[in-house]
């Protein structure tokens, strides 16, 4: 019979409460950062990078899309409906920002945390906040939780704050969704929790523009990888954000500056990040591959793809002159016209040279008359498809002829002399 003495069963005892402290802390910290330890290999990604044909992908949903313009650059089965998970929240930083960009709400603006936010996020990514002790927190806190681990309290209370309950907010997601025209998109929440819901990546790019594109102070917070989430009302301790984000935290794309990243158990791993390139500015987003390698590397290739082959050209600028026409009884036989406005245009680098132009005259102009009268149109050809028109206007003021003068062009138009 062996036998255990006092100390040692002291010292067991304690080696169990150890383990078992490790345990309790292993299973609150996993599902904060629990993606944080996903099977990425920079090599492996790389792979992917170096053998992705763009845009000879064949089993891709990509799209990719311009911010200055909001204009779709290019897409690869675009349209196909998806369950995207975190991306949904895309739409809801957009809500937000919109609302901070038109002074109703600010950064520093506080608000209480809501017992649906706390529930609806247990097992979940979370940064714990309490609706119990009452927690308040500020919405530069909550932007800051879901754009690092896509926290789904903050992204849910968030959505609270601003709607007044998150069936509201929705509301508001798709009816912003209808304003932009997405027919392929369609929320049923505010943090991609629900599998009932779907978008598709021309929607998620077009959407991710225009958050970009309109609200560019929103990348200072998609850029970042790390952060300490402060429960400042209630004294508990700070939670720990870790993003998982290789193209950023791991520097594996140098070129993005802001991303976030998507999963579902339907559609698998998804992107969109943004990129800068000599004043240019794109966003790139891949939905549905197999693991997170694929989705660093094919992502890659598509942002440089997009800033390397595409450009927002202005063919023309507002006052340009294009060319006299003629004028009924004036001063003179002719007078100038120019173009009424600007025209940008989204292509191909090789193509900016091949544009055509064609002036149509709409109106006989007729003396006495003023400057600025539209009498026309000028229109964009890239081989046979029109890329767009401007009003075309006159450029000066023009008196009529005296009768003499209008007398002597007539004997020479008689003569076939003028």
């Amino acid at each position: 019979m062996t036998y255990v003495t006092k100390n040692e069963k002291k010292t067991v005892g304690k080696r169990y409460k150890i383990i078992a402290v490790l345990l309790a802390v292993l299973c609150v910290y996993m599902p904060v950062c629990g993606s944080v330890f996903a099977d990425y290999n920079k090599d492996e990604a790389q792979k992917y990078y170096r053998a992705a044909v763009i845009p000879e992908f064949t089993e891709e949903r990509y799209a990719s899309a311009d911010t200055e313009s909001g204009q779709l650059i290019i897409s690869g089965n675009g349209t196909e409906k998806v369950v995207v998970g975190n991306l949904v929240k895309l739409m809801t930083l957009l809500l937000v920002f919109e609302k901070i960009d038109s002074g109703a709400i600010e950064l520093g603006t506080t608000f209480a945390v809501t017992k649906h936010a706390q529930d609806v996020s247990v097992g979940k990514v979370r940064v714990y906040l309490d609706y119990g002790k009452k927690e308040t927190i500020r919405v530069e806190q909550a932007i800051e939780a879901v754009c690092i681990n896509g926290a789904q309290d903050a992204a849910c209370a968030l959505a609270e704050f601003i709607g007044g309950n998150e069936e509201q907010f929705v509301a508001l997601m798709n009816a912003k969704a209808a304003a932009m025209k997405l027919k392929n998109t369609l929320y049923t929440d505010s943090t991609g929790i629900n599998t009932d819901q779907y978008t598709c990546a021309e929607d998620v790019a077009l959407i991710m523009a225009e958050l970009v594109g309109r609200h560019p102070t929103c990348l200072s917070y998609l850029n970042l990888t790390y952060g300490m989430f402060k429960h400042e009302s209630t004294g508990q301790g700070d939670t720990e954000m870790v993003s998982s984000n290789p193209l950023n935290r791991r520097k594996f794309f140098e070129g993005s500056d802001g991303s976030m990243l998507g999963y579902s158990n339907e559609d698998k791993y998804s992107i969109a990040c943004t990129a800068a390139k000599d004043e240019k500015r794109v966003v790139s987003v891949i939905l549905g591959e197999e693991d997170e390698n694929a989705r660093a590397g094919k992502v890659k290739k598509l942002a440089e793809y997009s800033l390397s082959n595409f450009t927002y050209s202005k063919l023309c600028s507002v006052g340009t002159f294009v060319k006299k026409v003629d004028i009924k009884e004036g001063k003179n036989k002719k007078i100038r016209t120019e173009t009424a406005g600007d025209l940008y245009v989204l292509l191909n680098v090789n193509e900016v040279d091949k544009v055509k132009t064609s002036i149509v005259i709409t109106e006989t102009l007729k003396a006495p008359i003023e400057e600025g009268v539209t009498c026309g149109y000028v229109a964009y050809f890239l081989d046979e498809q029109e890329l767009g028109r401007v009003e075309l206007r006159t450029a000066e003021s023009m008196s009529r002829a005296n009768w003499f003068v209008r007398l002597v062009r007539k004997i020479l138009a008689f003569f076939g002399l003028e």
